[in-house]
């Protein structure tokens, strides 16, 4: 017997059909939850950073109305070039912390493709007639390279699906990529600051 997927001679049973639809609908749920979870505690955080950050800026306004009205005073200056520097080292934390929100959000997108793609994968082998229907498997494929909406994951599906290679040998050329396309990042943002300061 041939399968949708080119096997000859194989074929699940009924009881590990079953099966594998409960572990890909309990995979499902754990990524749904985590992606709720997660939601929830980026929302309290990026609540968080955005009150720091309204009271960063009174705190400067203070620091400067303060300094105008004592600005022939020795100390008065050491104190505010001190406070000057500290909000500025905590502003630009709470930028690389916005950073790493940025990070989760295209986590989640992941999470969230990966989710679909297995609840997809649990209605085909779900149904006899479409685990042994090569044209089913064909349209799976399709949709979720569909869903792929980032560059990364389009170029991690053409490394799997396309050139056929180990996960393993796809996930360390990805990796590879992702920390060149970081580095490149971190100069061009350096240059803009170079640009910026002039």
């Amino acid at each position: 017997m041939t399968t949708g997927t080119g096997t000859e001679g194989f074929s699940l049973g009924a009881e590990e059909v079953q099966q594998t639809i409960l572990i890909l609908n309990l995979s499902v749920a754990q990524i749904d939850l985590s992606i709720t979870e997660g939601d929830h505690s980026v929302n309290a955080l990026i609540d968080s950073f955005t009150y720091m950050s309204k009271h960063i800026e009174e705190i400067q306004k203070s620091s400067e109305g303060i300094f105008d009205l004592v600005a022939d005073n020795e100390a008065a200056q050491a104190y505010n070039a001190l406070l000057t520097s500290e909000t500025a080292e905590l502003a630009n934390k709470m930028q690389q912390a916005i950073i790493a929100f940025q990070f989760y959000d295209k986590l989640s997108q992941r999470l969230n493709h990966v989710s679909h793609g297995l609840s997809g994968l649990a209605e085909i082998v779900s149904h006899e007639m479409r685990v042994n229907n090569r044209e089913e498997w064909e349209a799976f494929k399709k949709s979720v390279r569909k869903g792929t909406t980032m560059r990364e994951e389009e170029e991690l599906f053409e490394l799997i699906f396309d050139q056929h290679l180990p996960v393993e040998e796809a996930i360390d050329i990805m990796c590879s990529r992702m920390r060149e396309r970081m580095n490149e990042k971190k100069e061009e943002s350096v240059d803009e600051d170079e640009i910026e300061l002039f």
